[in-house]
């Protein structure tokens, strides 16, 4: 249920408190924060990352999708903004385990890289798991999608396993 974001009404000097401003300063803020934007997509359906690229990975499952941000069935790697504001946006890049090389996450922004908005691991025995996270202000319409990348010296597979999933994150946190 998209809601706009409570605007604080104006009260005279020895104004009343009605019904009308108790609704629009509170209850309309509080149904608000309640059911402000919130996304968690997942990957449950591996892809291939060609070695020493980044490419943006496919989120086929929403978890919760408060304001409809997200679609499974077109531009499935993408959380397009519903409200504008400031946005806690974080995820992560699942890689099959190979040994050789590091693995990435980054956020991008309308197909481009945030800077600072980037986390690297190396590779080991278990799965390489970057995660990434990073305060931003999105406009209505904007899109948020994270990548992954890796150099294990040829391409990789993403992983969906019991020790973990690519996933995005997209909180709404103030105006």
């Amino acid at each position: 249920m998209p809601l706009a974001a409570p605007t604080p009404a104006s009260v005279s000097p020895g104004g009343y408190v009605t019904g009308a401003l108790w609704n629009a300063n509170v209850c309309n803020g509080l149904t608000f924060l309640a059911n402000k934007p919130f996304f968690i997509g997942q990957q449950t359906v591996v892809q291939s990352v060609a070695n020493g690229t980044w490419q943006t990975l496919t989120m086929d499952t929403e978890i919760v999708d408060t304001y409809g941000g997200h679609s499974n069935v077109s531009n499935t790697s993408r959380y397009t903004c519903q409200l504008a504001g400031w946005y806690r946006v974080g995820g992560r890049a699942a890689f099959a385990v190979n040994g050789t090389g590091s693995r990435g996450a980054r956020v991008h922004v309308n197909a481009n890289y945030i800077q600072g908005a980037a986390s690297l691991c190396a590779a080991g025995t278990l799965m390489g798991i970057p995660e990434v996270t990073h305060a931003l202000y999105l406009n209505v319409g904007d899109y948020i999608e994270i990548a992954g990348g890796q150099n294990s010296g040829g391409s990789l597979s993403t992983a969906y396993a019991n020790e973990g999933a690519s996933m995005m994150y997209v909180i709404w946190e103030h105006a």
